[in-house]
């Protein structure tokens, strides 16, 4: 019967009669109306969730099928409360007693009262349900179960390196993206055209051997279905939750395969922010799943501080809503190995939406560690307008470094207001 629920409703979004579609589904017209207007009911309770209504209208089947003599059932749509009665032949002692006569789907079904009285043909019972309030982690398994990946595969573009330049490293930190905020309805297009922009400027005077392309840390505006941060403060968001997870995945499977496309290997590079830690790792960690390439290493594991190396470079990543004033003593302390063989050190960090660099500089200059704060593309909303936090410039930066002398050139591309 389920196989058959899901026909009718594949088929019930093309416009042609009843009694063709009844014949593509290989039902009788009376069969196929019957399906079709329960599902028109059920819609209404679940909106365009196919398996529940799948679910639903098994439920109400196997009522209909039962031993039992189904006298009534009957659904409040605009509450989401169901009523259902039947005349069963024993007596029922307890709520799983109700439960299992009248058959009630505990997965999507709440009993809230019931009622039993003796009549001369059997145990007339009654029960009353609500429509259980699904947590965030149901959606999550739901998506989980009914998700089907496929890898993509990127193409190399021949193009793209040039004997006559040099190797490089690129890192790419575009922080701070916030999706989802208020007023940043054109997001997708100023980030799609950031990276096009700053990757198409960098090939054409270096070789990307290596890209670190730096994700996550407040690439979300929210964390949670209420739209607030993780720690639950409410912000300003333009759209749901949902609908904004989808537009950065899309937006961050594009870069990744746009990206690897001009480069050798690509590091991505997953940093939690303060308004997304939870979905951002959820986000970074569903991207990794879906490219299938050998010269991309996901770094996408959790973790607030992290640091990786190429040549004599050490390259260090945070979001930075945290203190940053011991960040020397920190990364050198808790990366002795990486600090000790490298010569140009670097800490790439957002949160504070403008650019920023502070240098600390020892006796020798080699060893020195910077500090880079980064601009962010995001438009300011309410909030940074009543603190007076506008005005900076909408900005991405790609900074090009080699092996041996460390840093050669920032590139930056500056969008308009």
């Amino acid at each position: 019967m389920s196989q058959k629920v899901r026909e009718v409703l594949r088929l019930l979004s093309q416009k042609k009669s009843n009694t063709l579609l009844a014949e593509k589904a290989g039902l009788n017209l009376d069969e196929f109306l019957d399906i079709k207007n329960h599902i028109l009911v059920l819609r209404r309770l679940f909106g365009d969730d196919d398996e529940m209504i799948v679910s639903a209208y098994h439920n109400l089947s196997k009522l209909e099928d039962t031993d039992n003599n189904a006298l009534e059932s009957s659904i409040d749509i605009e509450k989401g409360t169901a009523t259902f009665k039947a005349t069963v032949s024993e007596e029922p002692k307890s709520p799983e007693d109700i439960i299992r006569l009248l058959n009630i789907d505990t997965d999507e079904w709440k009993l809230s009262q019931y009622w039993n009285k003796q009549r001369s043909d059997g145990w007339f019972i009654s029960a009353l349900v609500s429509k259980k309030k699904h947590e965030e982690s149901d959606y999550l398994e739901h998506l989980i179960k009914n998700w089907s990946p496929k890898p993509a595969r990127i193409t190399q573009l021949a193009s793209s390196f040039d004997e006559t330049l040099e190797d490089t490293a690129a890192v790419i930190s575009l922080q701070d993206i916030h999706f989802g905020k208020e007023g940043n309805h054109s997001i997708a297009d100023d980030f799609i055209s950031t990276v096009v922009d700053l990757v198409s400027r960098a090939k054409r005077i270096a070789n990307l051997d290596k890209v670190f392309y730096v994700v996550g840390g407040d690439l979300l505006n929210m964390d949670t279905f209420a739209g607030t941060t993780t720690s639950g403060t409410p912000v300003s968001n333009s759209q749901s939750a949902m609908d904004t997870y989808v537009e950065a995945f899309d937006a961050l499977h594009w870069s990744i395969g746009y990206i690897k496309a001009h480069c050798r290997h690509l590091n991505v590079v997953y940093i939690p922010g303060n308004h997304d830690r939870l979905s951002s790792f959820h986000l970074a960690h569903a991207l990794s799943k879906s490219y299938e390439d050998m010269n991309i290493t996901w770094h996408v594991d959790y973790t607030e501080r992290r640091v990786l190396k190429y040549g004599d470079n050490f390259f260090a990543f945070e979001h930075g809503d945290t203190n940053t004033k011991n960040s020397l003593l920190i990364y050198a302390t808790e990366n002795p190995s990486e600090w000790g063989s490298t010569k140009y050190r670097t800490l790439y960090t957002g949160h504070l939406h403008t650019k920023k660099k502070i240098e600390y500089i020892t006796e020798d200059e080699k060893t020195g560690f910077s500090i880079k704060i980064l601009p962010s593309l995001s438009r300011s909303d309410y909030w940074h307008y009543h603190n007076k936090f506008t005005g900076n410039k909408r900005a991405g930066v790609l900074d090009l470094h080699h092996p041996e002398k460390g840093l050669l050139c920032e590139l930056i591309s500056v969008l308009d207001k």
